[in-house]
């Protein structure tokens, strides 16, 4: 994986983003990017719901997995047709990571957005129809 900028990645050594709504909203847009950035008080309120959501064990975990762990070596046998959704202003995980899935899936599509890291959920009336024409083509589950 090409990682994000070291700034931002240090942003995520801490949950504090998970439980202080406040300091969520005013790192949000350089935490997420995308669209986030002129809403940061929207990643406040999404996260307030969250506050219990995980422990700081499994949030620990999760970082963990995510810099050491890679499954680029067993992509090319893969043989679903994938979509790749990738935003292009994403400061976690850069789109330079999206197009090298694409090379790797035989049978991928990719699908850039200008948006960022959470605009699947915060943007999802302009992609939610890129995945359901994804999911209606020949060979997809309805």
């Amino acid at each position: 994986m090409v990682p994000g900028r070291p700034r931002v990645l240090a942003k995520m050594l801490t949950p504090r983003r998970f439980s202080d709504p406040d300091y969520a909203g005013s790192i949000a847009a350089e935490l997420y990017g995308g669209t986030v950035r002129a809403h940061g008080d929207h990643v406040a309120r999404l996260f307030v719901r969250q506050l219990h959501a995980g422990s700081k064990i499994g949030y620990l975990h999760q970082l963990l997995a995510g810099a050491v762990w890679t499954s680029a070596f067993a992509l090319p046998v893969l043989r679903q047709q994938t979509l790749i959704v990738a935003g292009t202003d994403d400061p976690i995980i850069p789109v330079a990571n999206a197009h090298i899935m694409k090379c790797l899936l035989p049978r991928s599509r990719l699908h850039l957005h200008s948006g960022g890291h959470i605009d699947l959920m915060h943007n999802a009336a302009e992609l939610a129809p890129v995945i359901e024409t994804f999911l209606r083509q020949p060979g997809q589950r309805p």
